[in-house]
């Protein structure tokens, strides 16, 4: 399959982490996971790859304590159903 990348698009308000000029950084896809970020300044330039979703990072916030039990809302999932606010148009109770 091939793809088709755009063209160079410099990044409003980026600032480059090497010479600290705002407004020329340029961003491109190389493939379709990788693209780089390039300064047209002074040519620094930075590879990044999408992989796919990062893993969450492990904190003592989404953690149990020690010999603590996870609280039982924690395990458990529920399905939210979107009510369709057309259905209510045609009611006359209200």
């Amino acid at each position: 399959m091939s793809t088709e990348y755009r063209p160079r698009r410099f990044i409003a308000g980026a600032v480059c982490p090497k010479c600290a000029e705002m407004d020329k950084t340029v961003m491109y896809r190389v493939s379709d996971t990788e693209q780089v970020r390039e300064c047209v300044r002074c040519g620094f330039k930075e590879t990044i790859r999408d992989d796919g979703a990062p893993e969450e990072v492990q904190t003592r916030v989404n953690q149990p304590r020690i010999g603590e039990k996870p609280l039982a809302h924690e395990d458990e999932v529920q399905v939210v159903n979107l009510l369709d606010p057309k259905d209510g148009r045609s009611r006359r109770d209200h």
